[in-house]
């Protein structure tokens, strides 16, 4: 009976493992709905221990990586090139063998434990790890939205989606062949050769995958700081264009509607393939958020020109038309105080150009 609670635990970790890293690590979206993700765990988590119980262990871990399968396909709905992402599957199960087997075998290995021991121990270890997890999830609330928000603007480089396929991968080749040794039919000193090697082959595959997987958060938490100072300068400049719209009573909606013309342009433009060398996502982006700027250099025109009532005399025309380069001057100021940024850049040229002819 002992038996079967651990082998059916050893699966449901594994599973379990294997859906943080692909959440959390691999980045692979959730199901649609709550309810939909944890009736899939649940199916899957049933179904792969049925598997163990009847054809064995191996045969309920298989199953178990048929299920996670399934569900990166489920989850990638709508996602170019859905089919082939259903492979990322491999290296997710590599990377969690990789952090389990060290802790599961070892010990054990070590204190030349018996069957039913060993799984005594397993059991002891997985309830000891989910103290801290189940503390997370109910205690921690604040600091797992945060975390989630966090995710929510990370996104893997390409080279860091090479580097996690990469060591997965040969996790997933490495990591069980540490369990095929027959340690029983070895004596002596071979034996002994046999378990260190095996110690310290876990070791250094749990230290790898370890480190891998700290890099890649970590670089997570910089994109999300990153993100975080966008948004700072963002409010900085609402809060600039605000300063226009009250100094101007025929400014707010103007800088309101400019914006909305500057995306719709362009992104027809890009639909009809039109200046597709420079009409990025991100560029139209950046246009977007800087085009509320444009009259920034309003702010330095007099009263008595910027609120005039009829026509402009040739002199108050002349301070009027200043307004493009003070908005440039202050820009570039701004842009010198907060770093150089693309949305910035193209904030400063906006400012500067934008009543001048489209032919020069």
């Amino acid at each position: 009976m002992l038996t079967r609670i651990y082998e059916c635990t050893d699966i449901i970790a594994d599973f379990f493992v294997c859906l943080l890293l692909a959440r959390y690590v691999f980045l692979i979206p959730p199901l649609r709905t709550r309810r939909a993700e944890h009736l899939f765990w649940l199916a899957a988590c049933l179904f792969s221990c049925v598997s163990g119980q009847l054809f064995g262990l191996l045969m309920g871990h298989q199953t178990m990586g048929f299920c996670l399968a399934i569900y990166i396909y489920l989850a990638q709905s709508g996602q170019p090139q859905r089919f082939l992402r259903v492979f990322q599957f491999f290296p997710i199960m590599g990377m969690a063998l990789a952090l389990i087997l060290p802790l599961n075998r070892i010990p054990p290995l070590l204190l030349r434990m018996e069957p039913e021991s060993q799984a005594t121990y397993t059991l002891a270890l997985y309830t000891i790890l989910a103290i801290p997890l189940n503390l997370v999830m109910f205690r921690c609330k604040a600091q797992r939205q945060a975390f989630c928000e966090a995710m929510k603007s990370r996104r893997l480089e390409r080279w860091e989606q090479g580097f996690l396929y990469s060591i997965g991968t040969m996790m997933m080749f490495f990591t069980p062949t540490l369990t095929l040794y027959d340690f029983d039919s070895l004596t002596g000193d071979a034996q002994l050769h046999f378990i260190h090697m095996t110690v310290m082959s876990s070791l250094v595959c749990f230290l790898v995958t370890l480190t891998v997987i700290i890099l890649i958060m970590s670089g997570g938490k910089s994109v999300h700081l990153k993100t975080q100072v966008l948004g700072m300068q963002h409010n900085i400049i609402a809060a600039m264009a605000d300063i226009v719209e009250n100094r101007d009573e025929n400014t707010g909606g103007h800088i309101k509607r400019t914006a909305k013309y500057v995306e719709i342009i362009a992104v027809n433009l890009k639909v009809n393939q039109l200046y597709t060398n420079i009409l990025t996502d991100q560029y139209i982006a950046d246009m977007i958020i800087a085009a509320p700027l444009h009259d920034i250099g309003k702010i330095h025109i007099p009263d008595a020109v910027l609120k005039k009532q009829g026509r402009f005399t040739d002199e108050e025309f002349q301070i009027m038309k200043s307004h493009t380069t003070a908005g440039r001057r202050l820009l570039t100021r701004a842009e010198g105080i907060l770093g150089k940024s693309s949305y910035l850049d193209i904030a400063v040229q906006m400012a500067n150009y934008h009543h001048e002819w489209w032919n020069g």
